[in-house]
């Protein structure tokens, strides 16, 4: 057992104790899982679940501090806007522990959380620009993100859950990340959607068509001869490292 680990996430357990104490809410449960306990968890098959599902930043505010993730408290820098149902309205990981009896009192026996980790604040797409919510923005799979808490609060929630017998379910969105990729005929980020059958890489009109873009790889972009057929995509400066763990290993880096 990693000592340090265990520490940090029982002082967790009392940092969100606090927080509940000063909301008002119940008192959390501050007694470890027992390792019986925690064995009939992972033997209870989940087609025996109740599952909650709750997206964190429409729960609960459980620490107000956290609303702007660390960010400068501009909408627009940390994505904090309460009034706009496209941006963070300050729900977190601490407001989850704190109704944990309420969801408890549902019958649930289990919480299935939205995606946690950590997203970029905001995008822009054309003519949209919103903030990441709901979760589906991530540019560190390997990090709570801070409007919602931090690894110490996300421990703190797994073992109160875990105190109650409930099971604590990450939702992990492999397929929706944060934006690093543009393409170089749309500086605005507002491409329209160009499908493979009407703009192919390599062959005109499907797989039995003309050839095009002879000895295109289709990962060095910069042998197609015939761009008409596609975007030409980029990572800008700054970001070719933006995403943990590393979105892409490659020799040849689109530049």
């Amino acid at each position: 057992m990693n000592t340090a680990k265990t520490r940090n996430r029982w002082r967790g357990v009392a940092a969100a104790a606090a927080l509940m104490s000063a909301a008002g809410g119940s008192a959390l449960a501050q007694t470890a899982p027992t390792p019986a306990g925690l064995e009939a968890l992972r033997q209870r098959p989940p087609q025996d679940e109740v599952i909650y599902f709750l997206l964190p930043d429409r729960f609960a505010n459980g620490d107000p501090a956290n609303d702007h993730g660390g960010y400068a408290p501009q909408r627009l820098v940390s994505g904090f806007d309460p009034t706009d149902t496209d941006f963070y309205h300050g729900g977190d990981l601490a407001g989850v522990i704190q109704r944990l009896d309420y969801i408890q009192g549902l019958g649930a026996t289990a919480v299935w959380l939205a995606p946690i980790f950590k997203n970029k604040p905001v995008q822009t797409h054309g003519n949209y620009t919103g903030a990441a919510h709901h979760g589906y923005w991530i540019s560190d799979f390997t990090t709570v993100d801070p409007h919602f808490g931090d690894e110490a609060t996300m421990g703190a929630l797994v073992d109160a859950a875990h105190a109650r017998g409930m099971k604590v379910y990450l939702d992990i969105v492999a397929n929706h990340t944060a934006d690093v990729i543009r393409y170089r005929e749309c500086p605005q980020n507002d491409c329209a959607y160009r499908s493979r059958a009407d703009y192919p890489y390599t062959r005109q009109g499907g797989v039995n068509g003309a050839p095009i873009n002879e000895g295109f790889d289709g990962r060095d972009f910069s042998r197609l001869t015939r761009p008409d057929h596609a975007y030409s995509p980029y990572v800008p400066a700054g970001e070719e490292n933006a995403k943990v763990p590393a979105w892409a290993e490659r020799s040849d880096p689109l530049s």
